[in-house]
This record gives C-alpha cells, structure tokens and sequence, in this order.
C-alpha cells in the first residue's frame, strides 16, 4: 500500500497485523497506552483487542497481511478450551513488531488456503482458525485455563465416533463443527482428544484415511487416477497427488507401477 495513515478509533473485533513488506520500512504506530516509532519487519506481528484504538502511519510503500477475529467466537473457543476470563471477557495483550514463529506460520497457511479456494476444505480451515484462536489465547492473555480430566473411557468413545464418521463420509468435504456435533463434544475439546488419541489433528487423520483407501483403488485397477481422486473428495489430482506423495513416498503412478 502508498504511504499513507490509517486509524480506527475503536476496533470491532480483534486484530492481527502481521507485516509481509520484503524490507524495513519505518512506521510510527499507536494503541492504548502505546505510541511508538520503529522499523517494521518482514514477519514483524502486531495484536490488538476489540475496542481499542489502532493507529499507523508509513512513509514508503508497505504491505501486511490483516486478521480480524470476532470476539463472540474467541469468547467461545475459550470457553471451549477451559479459558478463564476475569470479569467474563477476553482481551488481548497490546503487541507492536513482535515476533512469534507459529502465530506467522498459522496466518501464512490461512493466506495459502484462502488463495488456493479452500483447497484444503471445511476441516482444514477450520482447524487452523481454531489453532490460531487457542495459540492467542494462551500466548495473548493473562487468561489461566482450568484443568478438567473427562473420563477416558468417554473420550475413547466420542473420538471413535468421529473416526466412524469420517470413514463412512470419505468423500465429503466435513468440516470440524459437523464432527464435533457427531461426537457431542466442542470443537476445540475434540481436536485436542483427538491429537492425543491419534497423534494427528482430524484433517491430518482424514486425509490419510483417504490415502488409505486410494491405495487399495489403485490396486484393484478399476477406476483411473482421475476418478480415484473424485471419488475420495480431492479437490483436483493435483491437490491428491500431493497428499499421496507427502505420505507414502510415491506418487500415485509411481505407486501404480510398483503394484
């Protein structure tokens, strides 16, 4: 974007700016209780809470990628996750050019899939936005979460259920509230479960079900590559051919020649 000023007095939701300029650019930048001059960075992170004021100001050319979250879904996911908020809110600690590996990670990925047209589908996304949610909340805040067991053999359970599901809707795109419903838990205590269970997040496990299954339609030689990759929902045989390749070695053709 041009030089230029941009001020918000009092923000609507939760905001995340996260710099993406190739170089150093100088800025001079205001929050509550903030002002400040400096270099912003490539990967450079600034977070502000709902209701409070933003402003920034740029003299060269500069670009960032914006993340706004709604404070009713933050209120939700920690509740969710066990969260305690004082007075019943959640506010997010003033942050201006920080850095922090995982929160870039998280929104990069959230850019790649919402340029690629949800490629991933509903699961991927949804997980992302509700790491991203979680890692603000634990990194973010001055929130404490409780500590609750629920019984083990319930939670066995309830991830059973979603594996079930997950393996008799292969081909749809499901996303992570329609899982979390099957299995009558939240959305957040089941992704948690279930990476405890499994040892991988729900997108990661349902794609390598259907990998899986890709396998053993390669080998029975009855559908093309083409149809195999239709019929387990992948977006395109690109996105398959990706997927496979990432978990077995081999491509699917590859795979194909060695059968």
């Amino acid at each position: 974007m041009p030089p230029q000023e941009a001020f918000e007095s009092s923000l609507s939701r939760h905001l995340i700016v996260i710099h993406t300029t190739p170089g150093p650019v100088h800025v001079h930048e205001r929050g509550d209780g903030l002002n400040e001059e400096g270099v912003a960075r490539p990967g450079n992170i600034n977070v502000f809470s709902a209701g409070e004021m933003s402003y920034c100001r740029w003299e060269e050319e500069l670009s960032f990628l914006r993340l706004e979250l709604d404070p009713a879904f933050v209120q939700e996911i920690a509740g969710h996750s066990e969260f305690v908020a004082s007075g019943g809110r959640i506010e997010l600690n003033h942050k201006l050019r920080t850095s922090d590996p995982k929160l870039f990670h998280l929104s990069q990925w959230l850019l790649d899939e919402l340029q690629s047209e949800g490629a991933g589908g509903k699961l991927y996304t949804d997980s992302l936005v509700r790491l991203l949610t979680v890692h603000l909340l634990q990194n973010y805040t001055s929130t404490p979460r409780k500590q609750r067991a629920l019984p083990r053999k319930m939670s066995a359970q309830q991830v059973s259920r979603a594996i079930e599901y997950m393996h008799a809707h292969i081909e749809r795109d499901i996303s992570l509230e329609e899982l979390a419903a099957v299995a009558h838990m939240s959305q957040s205590h089941l992704s948690r479960l279930f990476k405890q269970a499994t040892g991988l997040s729900p997108h990661q496990y349902f794609i390598a079900i259907r990998v899986e299954k890709a396998k053993s339609l390669i080998q029975s030689r009855s559908l093309t590559l083409a149809e195999i990759a239709s019929t387990l929902g992948f977006t395109d045989q690109s996105h398959f051919h990706r997927h496979f390749k990432r978990i077995t070695g081999l491509s699917p053709r590859e795979f194909l020649l060695t059968r």
